[in-house]
């Protein structure tokens, strides 16, 4: 019996979204920069563990947009969320809870997808009782599906969110051939072939 799951990966700029799409595929199909808004279209990566496949769309960093680029941009985030089988929230450790993210959760909650919150870059913090706080303080405004504490470039519970979003897999035939990785057509970029 063969699973799928369509994950749209949302979330603030330069919370590593793009870091953690290419850590849990295993290889690099999304730009990562400190720049932020790299991510201008819907990325689509493609892991297939066994019987279940899990198709990502990486989106562009929800912000409140000044530019008729950004705007372009938070329609690219409103598209990837719509109709898709679950979202991947990600945020960072340490900070409030910014205004568009509260945002974002709103229209997550009018699109009643299923969410699973990822508190990236917790290599970074020193104290460890502020991922606490900000896993509560998120917890207190949006019912997750789960909430995974993780670190992209340390590769810390990465599997664990994995195994979180394969639970939100239903039962179907896999969209792509089990090998695929991107829907991307392969480029170079910097000297390196991304795919």
């Amino acid at each position: 019996m063969t699973k799928t799951a369509f994950v749209a990966i949302v979330g603030c700029p330069n919370v590593g979204k793009s870091s953690l799409l290419n850590r849990m595929l295993g290889q690099k199909v999304a730009i990562v920069t400190q720049k932020p808004q790299t991510t201008r279209t819907k990325i689509m990566g493609v892991l297939t563990l066994g019987e279940t496949q899990l198709v990502f769309t990486d989106t562009p960093g929800y912000h409140r947009p000044k530019t008729k680029l950004g705007e372009k941009m938070i329609k690219a985030v409103g598209d990837g969320i719509a109709g898709v089988d679950a979202c991947l929230f990600v945020t960072e450790p340490e900070g409030e809870i910014r205004e568009a993210e509260l945002e974002l959760l709103k229209r997550l909650k009018a699109e009643k997808a299923p969410v699973v919150l990822a508190v990236n870059k917790i290599d970074t913090v020193k104290q460890k009782e502020k991922i606490m706080e900000k896993i509560l303080a998120f917890s207190s405004v949006y019912e997750f599906e789960a909430v995974v504490p993780v670190s992209a470039l340390k590769e810390e519970n990465v599997d664990v969110l994995i195994e979180e979003l394969k639970k939100l897999s239903y039962e179907s035939v896999h969209f792509f051939p089990d090998d695929t990785l991107t829907d991307q057509p392969e480029r170079v970029l910097a000297g390196e072939i991304i795919r």
